[in-house]
């Protein structure tokens, strides 16, 4: 389990089934794939439940950001956070995507044959720092690849049994994973001091993180707080982006029909000239593309709850303390739940069967849903459809691409293909959004 988690859960529920029990230590763990199961825990018990592992914010990433944070904490930033979501900031996000999308898309070269990952983790980072805080970390690209790299190591054997004492043992992984701590932290602790000191009225996320109080006592965030919430947005944000992004370009380099169609639908919608948000609603079988993507790769692949107090479901009773795990990257791909589940058919998504309930949580659920949500279908749909407007990617050879499972879901040894150039782009156009039943219409 530690050397390959993904590969223990798929051998493990090819070998008993969907749902087992098994002893980790001194833990008691339940690993599930029932949608009824896990309604229950996500959303009608959730207050049953804490997020599985707590680690302490001296030895995390994230802090007590809004991703790792528990009640209250959690519901007073997810209320200060969550107005930076709303569909009028949505359409200004939108246009930071499309431009820095077409930027990276004119860097292309015909012929030529790069790893992906390293392009889609800077793309994603650029975004998502000029969308939410107004700054540019293009200096700190590399550092973060790199330092990130390193951090996302040492959080995959965090997760397993007894992998959080490890922290306290000086052992040279954990001294690498420190230093990276301290470099990401340098990072972000100089965008908020730059932006503090600056104070130019940008009305971005990290603005409203300076300006806010305590609903209680006043005072404002602390320094601490600040940096986690930050990190948290600038670091998961753009590293999940990141991969589900990645995997949707390799789906489409080895499903060209699929490709020309997602293709076709771009040039009806939009031809040549840059997309804009008012877009976003009509490229449906390009969010169908990205949608589908996120089921057979989540990008987030594993979730995990530990219970506060005993807990019965049904003909299941734990006790307080026991772990239940869910690999979605197996709960997606559940072939009695999914018609043809192993395969890459965005068409799913648009022929009016919705998606099992509680089999589909490439975001989560309940109280903890991803805060960007949205902003994460409008920027996967818009980035492929522009790199659609100007290129094709080709697979380098036929040798499946071997999935990893860290934080994240990544391609174990990048994502190397090949770009066809078709042709450039032109003029552009203007926005407004409505939402309606959880997309945009």
């Amino acid at each position: 389990m530690r050397s390959g988690p993904l590969e223990f859960f798929e051998r493990a529920v090819a070998e008993y089934g969907p749902s087992i029990q098994f002893q980790a230590g001194r833990s008691q763990f339940y690993l599930t794939h029932d949608p009824d199961l896990l309604r229950d825990i996500l959303l009608t018990q959730a207050r049953l439940f804490e997020k599985f592992p707590r680690i302490d914010r001296r030895d995390g990433l994230f802090g007590e950001g809004l991703l790792t944070s528990e009640e209250p904490l959690h519901l007073r930033q997810r209320r200060l956070i969550q107005p930076h979501f709303h569909r009028d900031l949505l359409c200004r996000y939108a246009e930071v995507m499309v431009d820095a999308a077409r930027n990276w898309v004119d860097s292309l070269r015909d012929g030529e044959v790069r790893d992906w990952t390293h392009d889609l983790s800077r793309l994603a980072l650029e975004i998502v720092s000029r969308a939410l805080f107004s700054a540019d970390t293009t200096p700190y690209a590399r550092t973060i690849a790199e330092e990130l790299d390193a951090v996302l190591r040492k959080l995959n054997s965090l997760v397993l049994p007894g992998g959080v004492m490890s922290l306290r043992l000086p052992l040279p992984e954990t001294r690498r994973y420190r230093r990276a701590l301290e470099k990401l932290d340098d990072i972000v602790l100089t965008l908020i001091r730059e932006r503090s000191a600056r104070r130019t009225g940008e009305a971005d996320l990290l603005t409203a993180l300076l300006g806010s109080a305590d609903p209680e006592t006043g005072a404002p965030m602390s320094l601490q707080q600040l940096r986690d919430e930050v990190m948290t947005l600038l670091i998961a944000g753009h590293e999940t982006t990141a991969n589900a992004l990645a995997w949707a370009l390799y789906l489409l380099a080895g499903h060209p029909e699929i490709n020309e169609q997602m293709v076709a639908e771009v040039q009806s919608v939009a031809g040549d000239r840059p997309l804009t948000a008012a877009d976003y609603p009509q490229l449906r079988f390009t969010e169908a593309v990205f949608r589908e993507s996120l089921r057979l790769y989540p990008a987030v692949w594993i979730l995990g709850r530990r219970a506060l107090a005993p807990y019965t479901f049904e003909g299941l009773s734990v006790p307080a303390g026991a772990v239940f795990v869910t690999c979605l990257y197996l709960l997606h791909r559940r072939p009695d739940l999914w018609p043809q589940a192993a395969e890459f058919r965005p068409e799913r998504w648009l022929d009016g069967a919705a998606a099992p309930k509680f089999a589909y949580l490439p975001f989560g659920a309940g109280a903890r849903l991803c805060v960007g949500e949205r902003f994460a279908w409008m920027e996967g749909t818009l980035v492929l459809a522009t790199l659609a407007q100007q290129a094709r990617l080709e697979r380098v050879d036929e040798a499946p691409v071997v999935p990893q499972g860290r934080l994240t879901l990544r391609p174990r040894d990048g994502l190397w293909l090949r770009v066809r150039r078709i042709r450039l782009a032109s003029q552009e156009s203007a926005c407004p959004l409505r939402f309606a039943a959880g997309r945009p219409q």
